[in-house]
């Protein structure tokens, strides 16, 4: 559990001993403390509550959009749970750090999340196992992975507002590493180069997000900030008093929300393309795994 803090001496008696915002009634209504009141960085709870953490021993926390983190578990039954963040989960927490961290975790979500629904029912009973992904579709199978990711994603951009919930705690920004419009986000650093136009539908996935970054930026942000979107009631924007906000590389789930409640037709219409586009990547996936891959037999 990443978020479990255990109570410290300085804290006995104090109301606040976790990490979670000022407003957050589970301050008071979880027994065990949840990260850090004076915490540096930041993780989510499931509902997408930012959660204030200290460094953890393997120091695989950070502030910038270096890395991206999933809730991976190995039991076939519960595959249907694994989720993307880009930052740390409550639990279940496994990061991507580079690419060979990257090619590990994003095979394991993708061979989770493509079988929903489509495994055999003995393999109730089993859980996930590495696919035999053979050395000519290697690169071709990251690549569908990097793509599913990317569209899959529940990165947010948020800040964790200064002095909250104690005094002295310091603001935190959260951005998002799973953004092509950012040069400096993993995606961007790591990912981007590993995803050709010989990659087919990957490919199109990906240049098919970029235009839905680039009509987002060009049409509405203009590279700047946009405040008061109609977020303000979202787990990572309730509890702070400042405007709720979007910017050039907010998620694409944050994006998606705004979209629809302002009515943007042009960007409800990238959307489904998106969408579509991501379906036939699940499909390839699942294709490889088990007729190329043979996972089942």
């Amino acid at each position: 559990m990443l978020f479990n803090a255990g109570f410290e001496k300085a804290e006995e008696g104090q109301p606040f001993v976790s990490g979670f915002p000022l407003r957050d009634s589970r301050h008071t209504r979880i027994r065990a403390p949840y990260g850090y009141v004076d915490g540096t960085f930041v993780g989510f709870m499931d509902d997408g509550t930012p959660v204030r953490l200290r460094q953890e021993p393997l120091h695989r926390f950070s502030n910038k959009a270096n890395r991206v983190w999933f809730y991976l578990d190995n039991r076939i039954i519960t595959v249907n749970l694994l989720k993307c963040f880009g930052f740390p989960p409550d639990k279940y927490g496994y990061c991507a750090y580079d690419l060979p961290s990257a090619q590990s975790l994003m095979t394991w979500f993708s061979v989770g999340k493509t079988i929903v629904g489509k495994y055999p029912t003995w393999a109730n009973q089993h859980s996930l196992w590495k696919p035999e992904i053979t050395p000519e579709l290697e690169s071709y199978w990251y690549s569908l992975c990097f793509a599913f990711v990317l569209a899959e994603n529940r990165c947010v951009v948020t800040t964790f507002e200064a002095n909250n919930p104690v005094a002295g705690a310091p603001e935190i920004f959260v951005d998002n590493p799973l953004c092509p419009a950012n040069a400096e986000s993993f995606w961007s650093t790591t990912l981007d180069s590993q995803v050709t136009n010989e990659h087919s539908v990957a490919w199109l996935l990906v240049k098919k997000i970029k235009e839905l970054y680039r009509t987002w930026n060009l049409n509405y942000c203009k590279g700047q900030y946009l405040y008061n979107v109609g977020l303000k009631d979202e787990p990572y924007f309730r509890y702070f008093g400042y405007e709720d906000y979007l910017t050039p590389h907010s998620g694409l789930i944050q994006i998606k929300k705004y979209a629809e409640k302002a009515g943007l037709a042009d960007m409800q219409t990238l959307f489904a393309e998106v969408q579509n586009l991501n379906k036939k990547v699940r499909e390839e996936l699942y294709r490889l795994l088990v007729v190329e891959f043979r996972y089942f037999e």
